[in-house]
């Protein structure tokens, strides 16, 4: 009795919020051929409402995605996953100039204060897919 007050409250109050959750929990959607990715890429709430209710998930998801009957709502959800994709994107290429300054840094307390030739950082192409690799 309990779980389907809850899930009824999680039905009506937030059910944009928890299909984002859910979503981000999908192994799914960090595969670029995966239909979340593309719905996320080309913010497109009509291909990621396809996916939800197409899912073989159990049956509150299935519940929630009946409630979110207006297009903006997925619109809304696939641009919050586009902004999160873009945030992994930036990070992603933070993660070599981070790694060099860790690097830098143990070579340097190593050496007992000698400067050691330190090599250029690797840089991730700003405009390839961080995923692919290829060029958006």
């Amino acid at each position: 009795m309990e779980s389907m007050q809850i899930s009824t409250w999680v039905t009506e109050q937030y059910a944009e919020t928890y299909l984002l959750t859910w979503l981000l929990s999908q192994g799914e959607l960090w595969w670029c051929e995966g239909e979340v990715y593309q719905a996320t890429i080309f913010p497109d709430g009509d291909r990621l409402q396809a996916f939800v209710q197409d899912s073989e998930e159990d049956e509150l998801i299935q519940q929630i995605a009946q409630k979110l009957t207006d297009k903006a709502s997925w619109d809304r959800i696939a641009t919050s996953l586009n902004r999160i994709f873009k945030i992994y994107r930036q990070e992603l290429m933070h993660l070599p100039v981070l790694r060099y300054q860790q690097e830098a840094k143990l070579e340097k307390n190593s050496e007992n204060g000698k400067s050691p030739a330190l090599l250029q950082p690797e840089f991730i192409n700003p405009y390839a897919d961080s995923l692919t690799g290829f060029n958006d």
